[in-house]
């Protein structure tokens, strides 16, 4: 293969590619104009990796959710606001509504939109409280029954005051929770108005399990 630019294939850092950007628009007269360039594209490659990073230093994991101290939070630094702008567009303030997410099953498996599930548990402490699902994309899975969410106020709850909600592409007959027909997704519990005890503990907060059944 040949061109001006040509190199023999290498991984480089951000800094290696910056400099190897640079003396490369030296010789070929793009002087300033060429370090400007590469010090934008070495920008926009590093911001995905440098939010990820940061969302996992903040998680605080309990059991199967995760939750983020950052999330509504006014003393957020620039980059741990950019995290949330991605995965917690909208977010409320930390005072008003706690935020929790799943990822994977209680056995630590990812979430699948070819897999059935059962989550398990009771009432959370708050005012008000929702389990709400997201596709891959952040956003809502479209679904016939434009069912998006299982909260206080729409759950049919057992004589123990427990609850059952299944997650599934199919159809169920009871608190159903529709998921995508493939691919990854996540559950977000939101707890509105959480009783003062919660933030004491962000680990002992009583989640509900999520159990995974039968795969397509």
């Amino acid at each position: 293969m040949t061109g001006r630019f040509t190199v023999a294939p290498q991984a480089f850092t951000s800094i290696e590619f910056t400099d190897n950007f640079y003396i490369m628009s030296i010789k070929h007269g793009l002087g300033w104009a060429g370090l400007v360039v590469a010090a934008l594209v070495t920008g926009v490659l590093s911001v995905k990796p440098v939010i990820g990073l940061t969302m996992d230093r903040l998680a605080i994991q309990a059991g199967a959710w995760r939750t983020n101290v950052a999330t509504g939070s006014a003393e957020a630094n620039p980059y741990e606001r950019a995290a949330v702008a991605v995965a917690g567009l909208y977010a409320l303030s930390r005072e008003e509504t706690l935020y929790y997410t799943a990822f994977t099953d209680s056995d630590g498996r990812a979430l699948d939109g070819r897999c059935e599930y059962r989550l398990a548990g009771r009432p959370l402490p708050s005012r008000w409280w929702s389990l709400t699902l997201y596709g891959a994309d952040h956003y809502l899975v479209a679904n016939p029954a434009n069912v998006f969410s299982r909260h206080a106020n729409n759950l049919e709850f057992d004589a123990d005051g427990s609850f059952i909600v299944p997650v599934s592409a199919q159809p169920q007959a009871r608190n159903w929770l529709p998921a995508p027909a493939q691919g990854a997704f996540s559950i977000t519990a939101r707890l509105y108005n959480p009783d003062p005890a919660v933030f004491a503990d962000l680990v002992a907060v009583p989640l509900p399990t999520i159990a995974r059944g039968t795969c397509r």
